[in-house]
Formats: C-alpha cells, sequence, structure tokens
C-alpha cells in the first residue's frame, strides 16, 4: 500500500509557514550546491511532492535554477537544483551601483542614519506593493524578506532571524551601514503596513551565520 501524499504530510505542510520550509530548501542548497527534489525531501524530511511544490515557486522567482545531470545509469538524466550564480554582468554592475551609494552615504555627517532611513523607504515601498496590513504584516515582511535573499525564519512572531545577507560582499567595508539598511527595511515595512509589531533591535550575527531582528508590540 501506498502512502497518501495528501495525508499527514500535507496536513503537516499547511500547519508550517511556508517561506520557512523553502528558507531550509535555500539553506541546504547553500550548504550542498545542489540537490535532487528526492534528496531535499530526504534531508527534511518531508514529503518529495511538497518539496516540488516549492522548488516550483523557487525556481519561478528566479531564487533557484535547475539542471540536467547525466548519470552513468541508463534513462532520463537526473534533475537537480542549485543557487543561480552571482557574479554575472548585471550583478557586477548591482554591485557597483551599491558600492556607489554606500560610499556616498558613509561620506554623509550621519551616515546611519541615512542608510536606515533609506532601508525604511524601501520597505515602506515594498509593503504599499504588496498590500499587507496589520494582522498579516510580518507574514508580509517575511515573504519580502525571502524573495530579496534573506533567507528569514520567524520565532513567535518576535524574532526574525536572517540566514543570508543579500550585500554581504560590503560587510568589510560597509558592515554598519549594511546592517542600518537592512534595519530599517523591515522597520519601513511594519510601519507602512501598520503592523502590531516594530522592529526593536537588529543583532549581527546573533549566531555564527545568522543577524536576529527582535520585535516589540507597539
Amino acid at each position: 500500500m501506498t502512502a497518501d501524499p495528501s495525508g499527514p504530510t500535507r496536513r503537516r505542510e499547511s500547519a508550517e509557514p511556508r517561506h520557512e520550509r523553502r528558507s531550509e530548501i535555500l539553506r541546504t542548497l547553500r550548504e550542498r550546491t545542489s540537490a535532487s527534489a528526492a534528496e531535499l525531501a530526504d534531508l527534511l524530511g518531508v514529503h518529495p511532492n511538497t518539496v516540488r511544490f516549492h522548488l516550483g515557486v523557487l525556481e519561478s522567482s528566479g531564487t533557484i535554477v535547475r539542471e540536467r545531470q547525466m548519470t552513468r545509469t541508463p534513462g532520463r538524466p537526473e534533475l537537480r537544483f542549485r543557487l543561480p550564480p552571482t557574479r554575472n554582468s548585471a550583478g557586477l554592475r548591482a554591485d557597483l551601483l551599491a558600492r556607489i551609494l554606500l560610499t556616498r552615504i558613509a561620506a554623509g555627517d550621519d551616515p546611519e542614519n541615512e542608510a536606515e532611513d533609506a532601508g525604511c523607504q524601501w520597505g515602506s515601498d515594498e509593503a504599499e506593493r504588496a498590500a499587507r496590513t496589520e494582522s498579516d504584516a510580518v507574514r508580509g515582511l517575511l515573504e519580502t524578506l525571502e524573495s530579496s535573499g534573506f533567507a528569514p525564519s520567524v520565532k513567535d512572531d518576535a524574532e526574525i532571524d536572517l540566514h543570508n545577507c543579500p550585500l554581504r560582499e560590503f560587510l568589510d567595508t560597509h558592515g554598519r551601514l549594511v546592517c542600518a539598511i537592512h534595519k530599517g527595511m523591515m522597520a519601513g515595512f511594519l510601519d507602512a503596513a501598520q503592523a502590531p509589531y516594530a522592529v526593536d533591535s537588529l543583532v549581527p550575527f546573533a549566531t555564527a551565520t545568522t543577524c536576529r531582528a527582535h520585535l516589540r508590540r507597539r
């Protein structure tokens, strides 16, 4: 008798925030370089159909790419997934623009506040675009952070862990400004969405690989 994929696995998945499952997939791909849907399902302990659903969403957003890998046995090539290369010409131009803007902000009278204000404006615009308000504001923020490459996870709506930094290339030269931008992004989103929570603080590298935002009730 075969297991029904719409049974317990689906019920467990529906109880878990989807962004957390996708963040787990992204973290696994960073650690392993590439993996098949079956490998990811085994590593995460979920049904392969659940993994395929999330892989489809991530691939549609351009967060991951698929590749066919020839095997030594007859049959179809193995389908594997990986993170896309980041050093293409578009990425280089984006890095150049970010470097120019960070250098400009760093030369100001109050660079950290200016960086936080810039992030706040971006977050506010994203909240309006996402049309998230009040009770679903934190969920909307997590989805925005996920699509922006932060690989977030949340604990009791009071802490948001950021498992990836999209601006990690600039941490050595402009680390404080990068953190201020990220704090502003989250604060601006929650403020614009009139969320019941606000960003209290952002702790860089609360663990060896994770930054942590603490939220407070308004």
